[in-house]
């Protein structure tokens, strides 16, 4: 496929305290976004023990370049299906490893390179990950995404209704593929700032007579559509972010109950303001650890 290696890190890192603990279930989100989204689903991540999650179960977004520029619904699920590929490697990545890097550097080295790095000379280890970043691959990223392969977890995308760029038929076209997939599929109508408005926001109360302008999110500026520029005068972000610590997660259970007074099925928001987002919020924090237990032992 044209845009083969996409997954990416953008200066990955993850080495944390909480890595210690191995997830018996992880979901696995590819998103629209490279930003937003991404910063919003590590905080769940980073910030599960305050939300009532069980440190054995965990969500996953998967990264790519930041300036990839593919972001369509079928383009999503593109990303999510590069890892699915990646993952049948298993723990071996080497066969993922492309044909070109192969050609110019020997086997035993690209093992080496994979198990003991700091082994290799700097002038080598330089000159194969300058190879590496030519063809757009991130070895080391795809390398920690390929040691997970746990039997419960879950592969999801998570996209924007967007009624100006995503036809009706698209969309109904990418839910049933996920359907006929076993991709689980989260959607928010119209954007996924409307998700983050409900964190500051009874919208349901405070938009009663502007849910029309929800709906149709037209562009206001050259930076803002009518929701985020809405959310952005509540939540004042800075250059650095959304401070999901300091304004989102002290209010995502409100978020959740006013969430669920829209549209909440993936039918329904093809055509209503709404999002169902907070319902994988809502199972990360029902997960039972006896199922997992129960299925072993079985």
């Amino acid at each position: 496929m044209a845009n083969k290696y996409r997954l990416s890190s953008n200066a990955y890192d993850r080495e944390t305290p909480d890595e210690q603990i191995t997830p018996k279930k992880i979901y696995f989100i590819s998103v629209e976004g490279v930003a937003t989204e991404v910063e919003y689903l590590q905080g769940l991540s980073d910030y599960r023990a305050d939300l009532g999650i069980d440190s054995l179960v965990n969500v996953e977004v998967l990264r790519r370049k930041t300036k990839d520029g593919y972001s369509a619904p079928d383009q999503v699920v593109e990303l999510l299906e590069e890892y699915l590929s990646l993952r049948e490697a298993g723990d071996d990545i080497f066969p993922d490893i492309p044909d070109e890097i192969k050609n110019d550097f020997e086997p035993d080295f690209i093992r080496l390179y994979l198990e003991a790095p700091g082994s290799i000379s700097s002038k080598k280890r330089n000159k194969f990950e300058l190879a590496l970043r030519k063809i757009g691959y991130d070895l080391v990223y795809r390398k920690y995404l390929s040691k997970y392969t746990n039997d419960f977890d879950e592969f999801c995308i998570l996209i924007d209704r967007d009624t100006g760029s995503h036809s009706p038929e698209d969309m109904r076209f990418i839910l049933q593929y996920c359907e006929a997939s076993k991709y689980r599929c989260f959607i928010t109508n119209p954007c996924f700032e409307f998700w983050l408005l409900l964190h500051f926001s009874d919208v349901h109360e405070e938009y009663a007579d502007r849910l029309d302008l929800i709906r149709e999110n037209k562009k206001i500026s050259n930076t803002h559509t009518y929701v985020s520029n809405e959310l952005s005068q509540k939540a004042h972000h800075g250059k650095k972010g959304i401070a999901f610590k300091e304004k989102y997660l002290p209010h995502i259970e409100e978020a959740i109950v006013r969430a669920s007074k829209f549209a909440c099925d993936n039918e329904s928001l093809l055509t209503n303001v709404g999002c169902n987002i907070w319902k994988l919020i809502k199972e990360m924090q029902s997960f039972d650890n006896n199922l997992i237990f129960q299925k072993f032992s079985d």
